[in-house]
């Protein structure tokens, strides 16, 4: 019997900017069931080109952490509708993506949501909770 050496080795990670976005779908999710399996459906995503999955080794169905200074969550990759920019991905502005959000405003006073910058890897854990999310440390 061998020895499964993958399971030793880390997953390869990448450089992402993720933007954030509204979405109707997940606010009507939201607005039905706060929290419910519909609203984390539409949140607990990020969307990248297939280019870019291609490249990073994705394929849609699967799951990716992504970390920063931030934190860490685990999300479901899809795949974009357009050719999108290599090394740029999306996700509803939700728990999950504010998860990466810094609080530094840079003076601004408003936290940067549109140049959320992380490491994306490939993950075999579940897709992060809401109540991991929304627990106190």
């Amino acid at each position: 019997m061998g020895i499964d050496v993958g399971k030793f080795l880390k997953n390869p990670e990448y450089d992402i900017r993720i933007t954030t976005y509204r979405d109707v779908f997940q606010m009507a999710a939201l607005e039905h069931d706060r929290w419910g399996d519909e609203y984390m459906k539409h949140s607990a995503a990020v969307f990248m080109s297939k280019l870019d999955m291609k490249k990073m080794g994705f394929k849609k169905g699967e799951r990716v952490k992504l970390s920063n200074a931030q934190g860490s969550i685990v999300v479901d990759v899809r795949e974009t509708k357009r050719d999108e920019p290599g090394g740029i991905a999306f996700m509803v502005n939700s728990l999950w993506s504010n998860a990466l959000v810094s609080g530094d405003t840079g003076g601004k006073g408003i936290p940067e949501f549109k140049d959320i910058r992380a490491k994306v890897s490939l993950s075999k854990d579940e897709v992060t909770t809401v109540e991991k999310l929304v627990s106190v440390k």
